[in-house]
């Protein structure tokens, strides 16, 4: 009957489905980046079963230290073509990141831009422009630490 495609219910219902979706992605990312963020030197040792990146499940995974080996312990498991990726990405950083440093300002740009890369790699895998959006966030928090912020 006509009274079953009431335009006013069928996109109200639309919109509840995407918003409840849109929701569940932003908490998967929450999650995600908790765990990342609270991770101990310890735990950063564990590689999950799978990849963080793509999802990919029984395939070689390798850790991937998400500000560069020099500016921290924080890991994510990636499979060897994510890491891959990943890796060259970082070795376009700025040339500070090459060395070892003591500014804790530049090991904190080193981190949010190794969480860039992740994001914006998660939503070129999983084709999920949410990850893209919250990694485009933080571009000018990224730039304004690099440039030598005082915090």
């Amino acid at each position: 009957m006509i009274q079953d495609y009431d335009p006013l219910i069928i996109f109200n219902e639309k919109i509840s489905t995407i918003n409840d979706k849109l929701q569940y992605e932003t908490n998967q990312i929450r999650i995600f980046l908790n765990e990342l963020f609270n991770q101990t030197k310890i735990e950063s040792e564990i590689k999950k079963k799978y990849c963080q990146v793509c999802l990919a499940r029984h395939v070689s995974f390798e850790g991937h230290h998400v500000a560069g080996c020099k500016h921290g312990y924080r890991q994510i498991t990636s499979c060897i073509p994510c890491h891959n990726t990943l890796t060259a990405r970082q070795k376009l950083w700025d040339s500070r990141w090459w060395e070892y440093t003591d500014s804790e300002t530049l090991k904190l740009s080193f981190l949010y831009r190794g969480i860039y890369d992740i994001l914006y790699l998660i939503s070129e895998k999983r084709q999920n422009s949410v990850y893209l959006d919250i990694a485009n966030s933080i571009i000018p928090i990224t730039a304004f630490l690099q440039n030598g912020a005082k915090i």
